[in-house]
């Protein structure tokens, strides 16, 4: 009788979204694994905001361990009774929106609440910074900044834009994947903003909207609610949230060292965006005009990056998937999903494939690497082809789906709690 498969001890780097998920996956298969992080704790870093989600079922049905809470509990808009959804106005006036339906499911989570849901019952290792990572026979290896080393059958970078596994990938000389900084001029800030004008922006879209300018695009998004107030029949009579725009331009020239979204002050940049949105309508513009200099974000923040498409990667015990692989702009909403379906391809091989067998373990390697790296590269030309259509007037894409036009937006229905089954 054959014996059975032995799959790899992974060594997972990088507590995101994909390692998250990559973890969670070999969790419920009974792969065993180790995740480490380079954060000190869950709260260390709080940054980013909400992630699109489509198709939920498809992308992630049966793949979770099912002790952990349902996707759905990671809405950005509970406790209301809104669909998520996304509304685009064009400069023509033309209107496109996405809405989580039957016909076209998505769903937009708070990526806070979703790495929470993720972390139940993982045992993610803190404090770790990796500073070196090989292979050596049949293993992967990782050193940490503090001296300690890890070794498993397979080491998976999950670690980000700036992934500190990727320049240790083996390759050929002239190979692999050079990072740049996008062609965005871009200003980011924060608000909070309740009551009736809160609900004005919940109308403009229920979880986010772009009003495109002449040479502009303003997305903007609602983060988490912090303050809802209903009555006893559950109709809403207190609200308040948390708010974040991204002002963003086409620019050539935005990685020299003296442009201006390097060299302007924060109070420069809030006064240049201001002046922009004056020819948006007043109920696009408030979400800008409303902010304070504390609400601007860094600049740090604001930058994006893409990759040229990666050549020649051939790692056999060390590969990368999420932004490590092929890192995007938000233009479309796919960086998430692109990410996950990378971690629960890889958990699937993971649980069947034999370590032992080297060279059946080596092609697979190579073979699911160069698949990432495909179709990673496929939707991060759709992003940037996204980012330049938006300008020209083009029908657009978000959350995985053609947005369809619309002749009018709807009033905001009265606002309510949603039931809990």
């Amino acid at each position: 009788m054959a014996s059975a498969p032995r799959p790899p001890h992974v060594i997972i780097i990088g507590a995101g979204i994909s390692g998250l998920v990559l973890a969670q996956c070999l969790r419920k298969q009974g792969v065993s694994f180790e995740i480490f992080e380079r954060d000190e704790s869950p709260t260390a870093r709080t940054g980013g905001y909400c992630l699109g989600l489509h198709d939920t079922d498809k992308l992630l049905s049966h793949a979770l361990p099912d002790d952990l809470p349902p996707l759905s509990s990671t809405c950005h808009l509970l406790p209301l009774d809104l669909p998520s959804q996304l509304v685009t106005y064009l400069p023509n006036g033309k209107m496109f929106k996405v809405e989580d339906t039957e016909q076209t499911p998505c769903l937009r989570v708070g990526r806070q609440k979703l790495k929470e849901m993720l972390m139940v019952g993982l045992g993610v290792k803190w404090g770790r910074k990796a500073v070196e990572v090989w292979e050596e026979g049949d293993k992967g290896f990782v050193r940490f900044e503090n001296g300690e080393v890890k070794e498993g059958g397979l080491v998976v970078g999950c670690d980000g834009i700036f992934s500190q596994v990727r320049p240790h990938i083996p390759k050929p000389p002239g190979c692999g994947i050079n990072l740049r900084q996008f062609p965005a001029a871009v200003i980011a800030g924060d608000v909070v903003l309740e009551g009736e004008e809160m609900k004005r922006q919940l109308r403009n879209g229920h979880s986010s909207y772009v009003a495109v300018g002449r040479d502009w695009g303003l997305f903007v998004g609602l983060n988490k609610l912090v303050h809802v107030k209903a009555d006893g029949s559950g109709c809403v009579e207190e609200i308040r949230g948390e708010y974040y725009w991204i002002m963003s331009e086409y620019d050539k020239d935005v990685a020299d060292e003296k442009h201006w979204t390097r060299t302007m002050t924060a109070e420069e940049k809030l006064a240049r965006a201001k002046e922009k949105a004056k020819e948006l309508r007043e109920e696009f513009r408030v979400v800008v005009e409303k902010t304070d200099v504390e609400g601007v974000k860094s600049s740090a923040w604001s930058k994006w990056y893409t990759a040229d498409e990666p050549k020649g990667l051939n790692g056999t015990r060390v590969v990368i998937i999420g932004d490590a692989a092929h890192p995007m702009t938000p233009a479309r909403g796919e960086g998430a999903v692109v990410a996950i379906r990378d971690a629960v391809h890889l958990s699937k091989i993971l649980s069947t494939i034999d370590t032992t067998d080297q060279a059946t373990f080596k092609k697979t390697m190579q073979d699911f690497q160069k698949e990432v790296l495909t179709k990673g590269f496929e939707a991060v030309r759709g992003a940037l082809e996204a980012f330049e259509g938006v300008f020209q007037n083009r029908t657009p894409m978000a959350w995985g789906w053609e947005m369809k036009p619309v002749g009018e937006v709807p009033p905001l229905p009265p606002l309510k709690l949603k039931a809990i089954c």
